[in-house]
């Protein structure tokens, strides 16, 4: 790692937003930030796409990282997430949250706009003249943009740029890029049941969403770096179950797991539409399959 831009590594939970009914509940988040700082995550990132930055307006964005600065940005790496459409937006924010004092800041790249390959790479390098540590954040399904191996070599020619989210479901691709940038950036995994495969070939750490439920994923990472393969090979079953449940309930994500909060006792708060919360049934369905997996207790 020692040629790396920045030391960021391990799990770094992508944090959700807690509202009470539309309401962004500050009490219930830093309750949360609490409860993620015991369970030792590595970093936070705050306001990305499990965090609904999607629904929230700028107000309310710049105040979810100034109370994670507060509660956790002498303990770990508080990360915002910037994502916008539009590029004066993106340095606005990043701006902000570089005079905040974050270590960081989060981005996508412009979706719903079909911004061509050149475009994207001009909307980075523009968002990184603001110098603040940047994470590029590959998603193609929720942008339509993909960032691969020859996109994010280009991207990274902006030194500011130190760490690639990667949430590509193609671990060959995924895998190049990785080889292609990882004695530079530091590489996160977006997506969790991939966690070993990319950690072997060269990422870092992952941004965890399941860490928001139960810190099973920082006994993996932990696992991963001290070579403990019974350990890892135990938590993986773990996460892949998590992930099986998700998809066998058939609701969305995040909805599946701010209810999945609600059943552990964990600070999550209600969706804000356009997510609906889970009904009576679907809450049974994910109650009893995550007990089956042992990621909830037997009530």
């Amino acid at each position: 790692m020692s040629g790396l831009r920045t030391n960021w590594a391990g799990v770094f939970t992508a944090v959700v937003t807690p509202f009470t009914g539309d309401n962004f509940d500050e009490k219930l988040f830093r309750k949360h930030l609490l409860t993620l700082l015991g369970d030792g995550v590595d970093g936070l990132v705050v306001t990305g796409s499990t965090g609904e930055w999607y629904t929230l307006s700028d107000k309310e964005r710049i105040r979810a990282w100034e109370i994670a600065q507060e509660v956790a940005g002498e303990k770990v790496p508080v990360i915002a997430g910037t994502s916008a459409v539009g590029t004066s937006k993106a340095v606005e924010l990043t701006r902000t949250a570089k005079n905040l004092g974050l270590a960081g800041s989060m981005i996508l790249p412009p979706g719903g706009c079909f911004a061509a390959p050149h475009e994207v790479v001009r909307f980075f390098h523009t968002v990184a003249t603001v110098d603040h540590p940047l994470m590029v954040y590959n998603n193609t399904p929720r942008t339509g943009v993909l960032l691969d191996a020859k996109s994010m070599k280009k991207i990274a020619e902006a030194g500011s740029v130190v760490a690639f989210k990667d949430s590509s479901r193609d671990l060959y691709a995924a895998s190049e890029t990785i080889y292609e940038i990882a004695h530079e950036l530091a590489v996160f995994t977006g997506l969790e049941p991939y966690f070993g495969a990319v950690f072997n070939r060269g990422a870092v750490g992952t941004v965890s969403m399941l860490s928001n439920l139960s810190p099973v994923m920082v006994q993996y990472y932990r696992a991963l770096v001290s070579n403990d393969l019974a350990t890892a090979k135990r938590c993986e079953l773990r996460v892949d179950q998590f992930y099986h449940q998700m998809a066998t309930v058939g609701a969305p994500g995040l909805v599946f797991l701010k209810e999945a909060m609600k059943l552990a006792g964990r600070f999550g708060g209600d969706v804000r539409l356009p997510h609906l919360p889970a009904d009576k049934g679907t809450s049974d369905l994910i109650d009893k399959g995550l007990q089956k997996v042992g990621i909830l207790s037997a009530r």
